[in-house]
């Protein structure tokens, strides 16, 4: 059991993604915007569970971890069901059990001595979840009972019926918003580049985002503006007026680490639903991409969005129609870079060495070495062509939306 406990600290990071890929898997209820903290708390668990069996410490004596007292804190912000909180243990419990078995079996083949192994394990395992849940129960009383008596939590609870269809009462709904439903929408969704911010700093962030939802709605002359933390990501709707200039946000930026997404405008409680479907997809876009900007407007992104529905499905496009272009290597990335610009331009080798700033032989021998690695001219399949260089720069290593 010590050899096992020490091969599993020496590969905490590797036990850690099976066991959070295990959690997010089996429960629908949680989203990919949940999954970096679902990670941070199961590393610390983990870690906490090796570090009690190498010392040899009782289940009992164990002290929940700050992060996976976060992910609880997270549950109630997201209206999550503590029953869910409670199979997401038992999963990462089950999962750690079959990893630990797998191991045993590797180191003895005497049916008595694995027999008495997995019996340790799964006892100190079952203790110890049995513990941190009593703890952790504690904690998502405490935070419910003052999110449900807060304000935000009212409105978030107002615009998540909203969203989801099940409110009927508009002007009901409007009044307890504060926010005038039957009118023309702007969605936008503020978040942090940082997905790390929790606690105080956590409190600060919601903070600037406010600041600068507020400064969006301005910008646009807005009758109104309604802001919901929904998660880790603060939702905004703002009134239009009549001929608003929704482009002038495109500019818009707040500190180093907020990004804005915006939908597109709508009227009534459809656009309202809309336009938020749509600043949703533009952000997953925009967090797909790494963050190029500090504003990603549906309307730039919408093809990005509808192509990388599937990413996975969206990465083995680019690899069929890019072949060795696909690489993640500087020469691949130059290479596609150019291809990209280069038909984007009309295939004129002279407008494209002038947009990137080279001459027009260096553009001509770069699409003729690209033509070799493709196994065809730049002519056939044009199509296919330009929709995988635009979604190579999305789908090439990319990280999971936290």
């Amino acid at each position: 059991m010590a050899e096992i406990v020490a091969a599993m600290s020496a590969e905490l990071e590797l036990v850690t993604e099976v066991l959070s890929d295990a959690i997010h898997e089996h429960l629908h209820e949680l989203d990919d915007d949940l999954r970096a903290m679902t990670g941070r708390s199961v590393r610390a668990n983990l870690g906490l569970i090796l570090t009690m069996l190498r010392e040899g410490n009782a289940p009992a004596s164990a002290v929940a971890p700050e992060e996976a007292r976060a992910y609880v804190r997270e549950y109630v912000r997201r209206g999550i069901g503590l029953d869910v909180l409670q199979r997401a243990y038992r999963t990462a419990q089950a999962a750690l059990s079959r990893l630990v078995l797998d191991r045993l079996r590797a180191k003895t083949d005497d049916p008595d001595h694995l027999v008495e192994l997995v019996g340790f394990f799964n006892d100190f395992l079952f203790a110890w979840v049995e513990e941190l849940e009593r703890q952790l129960l504690d904690v998502y009383l405490r935070e419910r009972e003052q999110w449900v008596r807060s304000a935000a939590a009212v409105r978030a609870a107002e615009v998540r019926a909203l969203l989801d269809g099940s409110r009927a009462d508009l002007p009901a709904a409007s009044r307890r918003l504060g926010y005038e439903l039957e009118r023309e929408h702007l969605a936008y969704v503020i978040w942090s580049a940082d997905d790390e911010a929790d606690g105080g700093d956590r409190h600060a962030l919601f903070g600037e985002m406010e600041r600068l939802a507020t400064a969006a709605a301005e910008a646009l002359g807005a009758h109104g503006a309604l802001t919901v933390p929904l998660g880790r990501h603060l939702a905004c709707w703002a009134g239009l007026q009549p001929g608003a200039d929704t482009a002038r946000l495109a500019a818009l930026g707040g500190s180093a680490q907020l990004r804005i997404a915006l939908g597109t405008p709508g009227a009534g409680v459809e656009g309202f639903c809309r336009s938020h479907r749509e600043a949703m997809l533009a952000r997953r876009v925009a967090r797909l991409g790494r963050g190029r900007g500090a504003s990603t407007p549906f309307a730039d992104v919408s093809l990005d969005a509808l192509a990388t529905h599937d990413v996975e499905e969206a990465q083995r496009f680019v690899a069929r129609e890019l072949g060795p272009l696909a690489g993640d290597d500087d020469a691949a990335r130059r290479m596609s870079a150019t291809l990209r610009v280069f038909l984007e331009e009309g295939s004129s080798y002279v407008r494209a060495g002038r947009r990137l700033a080279v001459h027009a032989n260096t553009i001509a021998y770069r699409v003729h070495r690209a033509e070799e690695l493709l196994g065809h001219p730049v002519a056939q399949r044009q199509l296919e062509l330009r929709v995988a260089l635009r979604l190579a720069r999305l789908v090439r290593d990319p990280r999971p939306a936290s």
